[in-house]
């Protein structure tokens, strides 16, 4: 599966998992999202981080949300120039 396809495919993921996710891991907690499940979760983005490079994943290549956070589904972002 490409980037693309994966990214897209965690968002999906994301999308099915969000509302258990506070209740499973605890509000505020992070969890990191690869191939459409769950592969890891901490209390703090630094120690998921860490955590998913000491099992050899790479945190750039997983979709990492805070449990109980709500994301807009979609963003406008300006560019100058």
């Amino acid at each position: 599966m490409n980037d693309s396809h994966e990214r897209m495919a965690n968002h999906a993921a994301y999308r099915q998992m969000k509302d258990g996710l506070a209740q499973t891991y605890g509000v505020g907690r992070f969890v990191a999202i690869s191939n459409g499940q769950v592969i890891a979760e901490a209390a703090t983005f630094l120690e998921l981080r860490d955590h998913l490079l000491s099992i050899g994943r790479d945190p750039a290549q997983a979709l990492i949300v805070e449990a109980g956070a709500d994301y807009p589904e979609t963003a406008v972002i300006f560019s100058q120039g």
